[in-house]
């Protein structure tokens, strides 16, 4: 995306959504669940089921469940972002 509108800009001024990007690095928080339950499996190889259970989610999937008061604006933010960004170039 080129230029974010303004209107974006003011809608996730008061949030931890980048206003440059309409993303929020808490998504990675999502990540590094999983790596730290792997990271006890040396010393705690009963949370193996808890590293099982583990699955990946979606950007907007983590936002709408993360329980964040601001998790519906970055879902929001997100699937404008996604509409008015150019596909990836390989």
């Amino acid at each position: 995306m080129d230029e974010v509108p303004e209107v974006w800009r003011v809608k996730v001024a008061v949030t931890l959504i980048n206003p440059d990007s309409l993303l929020a690095t808490d998504y990675l928080n999502h990540f590094n669940e999983v790596v730290m339950l792997i990271g006890m499996l040396p010393d705690m190889p009963d949370m193996l089921p808890d590293c099982e259970a583990w699955k990946p989610k979606s950007y907007p999937e983590h936002f709408l469940n993360a329980g964040l008061t601001y998790g519906a604006l970055a879902a929001e933010a997100y699937a404008h972002m996604r509409r008015h960004s150019p596909p990836p170039s390989n």
